[in-house]
């Protein structure tokens, strides 16, 4: 089959063994795919809210003829999934804000979820602390160009969320400060400095910026 990009291999490696999993905005079916062929997982629904994709998927699930194993799904989140013992669901390749609205559905039969958003990733744990839920893991990976962050999600054992800084920087990721870390977050100053100058000083956003620069500057 295809090949799994580097990104989508570590979020497919976060799936324990014989897990019962949705991956949520399934778009070609790869990683369920990936997980059924190698004997991974128990069963997979493959989710999608767009006919085109989700046909994409059902292609791709006939000619790797794992059909059995996964279902697709046209259903809007995690509406596909209601009722059914989900042990890991999977939301990536979209913004926080898209999976936190997701998230709205949340669904007690879902045991953990593995997020990996294409931005703002400190929504999803400030979610996390409101739910009461734990973080089980958080890991860097950079894909053309572009430093993403896998988040796991454990609803009943891990590490809490407490702080802002844990929101804003990671339960984990602050305390490892890996090189991907120092990074990122270098990136983000610069970025945020940039902004600065085009922004007028009173301005609220001025004031959110500075904010967080001072965060980061204190952090790295």
């Amino acid at each position: 089959m295809t090949k799994l990009s580097e990104r989508l291999l570590l979020i497919a490696k976060q799936v324990n063994d014989k897990d019962i999993i949705c991956d949520i905005g399934t778009d070609h079916g790869l990683v369920p795919i990936y997980l059924a062929k190698g004997n991974l997982i128990t069963k997979a629904y493959a989710c999608d809210i767009a006919p085109k994709p989700l046909q994409q998927a059902i292609d791709n699930i006939k000619k790797y003829d794992v059909e059995e194993v996964i279902t697709p799904v046209l259903a809007d989140g995690l509406n596909g999934v209601k009722g059914i013992k989900i042990d890991s669901c999977i939301i990536a390749g979209m913004g926080s804000s898209t999976i936190f609205d997701i998230l709205q559905e949340d669904q007690t039969t879902i045991g953990r979820y593995i997020f990996c958003p294409n931005d703002d990733p400190y929504l999803l744990r400030q979610w996390v602390k409101e739910q009461k839920y734990f973080i089980e893991k958080e890991l860097l990976i950079k894909e053309n160009n572009y430093i993403y962050e896998i988040i796991v999600v454990n609803k009943v054992a891990g590490h809490k969320v407490k702080s802002q800084k844990d929101i804003f920087f990671g339960v984990l990721l602050r305390k490892e400060k890996n090189a991907l870390f120092n990074e990122k977050w270098l990136l983000k100053s610069d970025y945020y400095q940039t902004l600065l100058g085009r922004l007028p000083e009173k301005s609220q956003r001025y004031k959110e910026l500075k904010k967080k620069l001072k965060l980061i500057n204190k952090m790295i």
